[in-house]
């Protein structure tokens, strides 16, 4: 599975890099709006975290492209705002997650493994449903734990 970090402090970008990948993930890393689209194109991810404040942009607006793009993509917006009105742009905008700075890892490796079933579950399903046999998949327990507040679920 891979994950693309669009976060503009390189420290906090690196040490989500660096967890992640210790969890088996894949991990892309960029520092800019622009080196994010960039390797989004040339790199498909299953799931992309991205900071609300970029040099060249914002998260929000990073997201929304991209989910554009690809909607079936797990997006989260990490943002040191708990701003309900943020949220709500973010859910409008197809992003699946809000996820307030700072947060415990343990939190984001269980975000990052209800992605993984879900993202599973869903090419079990294509491939069921396109008359190919599935190896596996997940769970399909949904999500909306603790780690961050599942947009539109209500669930804190």
């Amino acid at each position: 599975m891979r994950v693309l970090i669009i976060e503009q402090e390189k420290t906090v970008g690196q040490s989500l890099s660096y967890f992640m990948e210790r969890s088996d993930f894949e991990v892309l890393l960029a520092h800019s709006r622009q080196e994010g689209i960039f390797l989004f194109k040339t790199n498909p991810c299953d799931i992309v975290l991205c900071g609300d404040r970029l040099p060249d942009g914002n998260g929000l607006d990073v997201l929304t492209e991209l989910a554009e793009k690809n909607p079936r993509l797990v997006s989260i917006l990490m943002t040191v705002r708990n701003d309900e009105l943020l949220r709500q742009e973010a859910k409008k905008a197809g992003i699946r997650g809000y996820l307030v700075k700072p947060f415990d890892l343990k939190l984001l490796e269980e975000a990052l493994s209800i992605a993984d079933c879900g993202i599973r579950n869903a090419e079990w399903r294509r491939e069921r449903r396109d008359g190919r046999r599935g190896e596996g998949g997940g769970s399909g327990q949904g999500a909306g734990g603790k780690y961050v507040r599942k947009l539109g679920s209500g669930e804190a």
